[in-house]
């Protein structure tokens, strides 16, 4: 099983009413907005890293996004 946080940051213009449609990715186990350098935090848990990359990549495609940062959960 791998783990990933991704941190999000929003344009100004972001359409909050596309939040559930973050937390429809598959493999996305939470999505919430927060305040601070980033707007928003996605939690990830998928099967293998190709899943994971290809959550990020649809985050990254949604309208509003401008940039995100994965941190990989390390579980040993």
């Amino acid at each position: 099983m791998e783990e990933a946080l991704i941190l999000v940051v929003l344009s100004p213009s972001f359409d909050y009413d596309s939040l559930p449609k973050v937390q429809k990715i598959p493999g996305v186990q939470e999505a919430n907005l927060i305040y601070g350098a980033y707007d928003m935090y996605v939690t990830l848990k998928t099967e293998s890293m190709k899943e994971i990359r290809s959550a990020v990549l649809a985050i990254r495609e949604m309208p509003g996004v401008q940039s995100t940062l994965t941190c990989n959960v390390i579980n040993e």
